[in-house]
């Protein structure tokens, strides 16, 4: 994602809009289109010191689609009214098997990808909270055995392969 109020502060501290591009690695086109608003509004580069927060604000007001995903895709919005049916259905399904029900008995008109991509921006907070490892304390010796079926190296022996 676009990094706007950088790109507002780079261009507010003086820097050519051309020389942000290149040290963003942007388009200057993409530069001159986060500039124009703070143009328009009257700064002007070398003015008065602006806080990043200001910065901030100012880009939610802009470019409120950057700030929320469901404003920058038509799909996001579509998979957001089947919210609460995604949300059942994830507790006991998998993303695809949710995916094929809704687009079968409701009639949700996305792609599979899009789905995914908003159960990852809605449900996120779910998801992270699935992934967390807890460490447990060392068993005592002898307490636990573990085998590596890894790559048994010079036997030679590959999958499939009779003995």
């Amino acid at each position: 994602m676009i990094d706007v109020v950088e790109i507002l502060e780079h261009w507010y501290a003086g820097r050519p809009k051309v020389l942000v591009a290149e040290s963003l690695g942007l388009d200057p086109k993409t530069v001159r289109k986060y500039v124009a608003p703070a143009e328009a509004a009257g700064f002007v580069p070398g003015g008065p010191p602006v806080a990043s927060e200001t910065w901030a604000a100012l880009a939610r007001s802009w470019f409120p689609e950057l700030m929320v995903p469901e404003l920058a895709s038509a799909g996001f919005a579509t998979c957001n009214r089947h919210h609460d049916a995604i949300a059942a259905g994830l507790a006991t399904n998998t993303l695809a098997t949710v995916y094929q029900r809704l687009r079968d008995e409701q009639g949700l008109a996305v792609s599979e990808s899009t789905l995914r991509r908003y159960v990852g921006v809605a449900f996120a907070d779910q998801i992270l909270a699935g992934k967390v490892t807890v460490l447990k304390n060392d068993p005592a010796p002898g307490e636990e055995g573990q085998e590596d079926y890894g790559r048994l190296g010079p036997l030679g022996l590959r999958a499939g392969a009779g003995l």
